[in-house]
């Protein structure tokens, strides 16, 4: 199988993706990474995307990219309950509201799942059933996070474009 991957004097580009990444990911945010919006504009998203490339160099097996997710995370050690990103609202809220920096975790381990399927595509053209279905789990916290945000700080100014931009990353990951 051959891999896609970014020349590091480069970065991020169109021209070192997977075809199929290129053709399901047209959007230009996708290939920003100072869009912490896109799957690898957050400093977790571009970590996530640098790891993934090294363990794929080293020879990392696609059908395990999800023990790449569960080391990757595992190495964080923020703390997030294990399916604290499939929580049904209330058991979410409750954890959420014992600690200021829980929301931050939580983001932080979404954004790692949402940009390890989206990585997986980048570099091979594929994504795994079981990192679409968590990338998708992922989206819809982010975007349930997104709901909060918007009732605490009814400002924040890119709450729009947050949403938009996690129902463009999950409507890609539908059509896999």
């Amino acid at each position: 199988m051959t891999h896609h991957f970014d020349d590091p004097e480069e970065g991020l580009a169109r021209e070192t993706s997977h075809p199929r990444f290129v053709a399901l990911a047209a959007d230009d945010f996708y290939y920003d990474v100072g869009d912490d919006f896109s799957p690898f504009g957050s400093d977790d998203g571009n970590d996530t995307l640098s790891s993934l490339e090294d363990w794929y160099r080293d020879g990392g097996k696609t059908n395990k990219v999800a023990g790449f997710l569960k080391d990757l995370l595992a190495d964080w050690d923020f703390g997030v309950p294990k399916s604290m990103h499939r929580a049904e609202a209330e058991a979410r809220e409750k954890w959420l509201a014992k600690d200021d920096m829980h929301e931050t975790c939580l983001q932080s381990e979404c954004r790692a799942r949402v940009a390890t399927a989206f990585g997986q595509l980048k570099i091979t053209g594929e994504v795994d059933p079981g990192m679409r279905d968590e990338a998708l789990a992922a989206i819809a916290c982010q975007l349930a996070l997104n709901e909060r945000a918007r009732t605490l700080h009814p400002a924040w100014p890119h709450a729009d474009e947050n949403q938009a931009r996690l129902t463009a990353m999950r409507a890609v990951l539908n059509t896999l």
